[in-house]
């Protein structure tokens, strides 16, 4: 039993190289066609690249902010290139799966149209209302951090409603 867990934490640990070294992968974007790996307008509302895109670029982190893919379905991805898979032919992806962030602009709670919600002041504490309507998904945090200088307890109350929502 002692080898087994062994086993399974070091072939974890190696799939957590595998997935960071994954990251900083750079390559010119496979998605300039519909039907790249799978993966098709029509039932998966993929944002495709231009076909001229012939630049290197950091896949990862394109995947999720350009194409808005969820982190499992960019790690997919990822594992595919790496292993020099043609686009054209492979499937990685079944028309009923859903790999896209549908909301990746979200609303701050602290925008002009929501000013101070009661549900998100803190004991008296006035927060800074702030012009910016929607933020990107992958800074939200930060910007509830830096810009409304919030408490990380707030931070959390907030990232947890957003995920009930959802």
């Amino acid at each position: 039993m002692k080898y087994y867990i062994k086993s399974v934490n070091e072939q974890h640990l190696k799939e957590q190289h595998q997935v960071k070294s994954y990251r900083n992968r750079s390559d010119k974007c496979p998605l300039t066609f519909d039907g790249a790996f799978g993966l098709t307008k029509a039932n998966h509302s993929i944002r495709l690249c231009g076909a001229q895109k012939h630049r290197r670029i950091y896949l990862y982190q394109h995947f999720r902010r350009l194409h808005h893919l969820k982190e499992v379905y960019a790690q997919r991805l990822m594992r595919a290139i790496a292993a020099d898979l043609d686009p054209r032919i492979t499937k990685l992806f079944h028309e009923n799966e859903d790999p896209i962030i549908h909301s990746y602009d979200i609303p701050c709670p602290f925008s002009y149209e929501q000013i101070n919600s009661p549900k998100y002041t803190e004991q008296n504490l006035d927060i800074p209302t702030c012009g910016t309507r929607f933020v990107k998904l992958y800074t939200f945090e930060s910007h509830l951090r830096r810009y409304h200088k919030i408490s990380s307890r707030l931070t959390q109350k907030i990232l947890d409603d957003l995920v009930k929502v959802e």
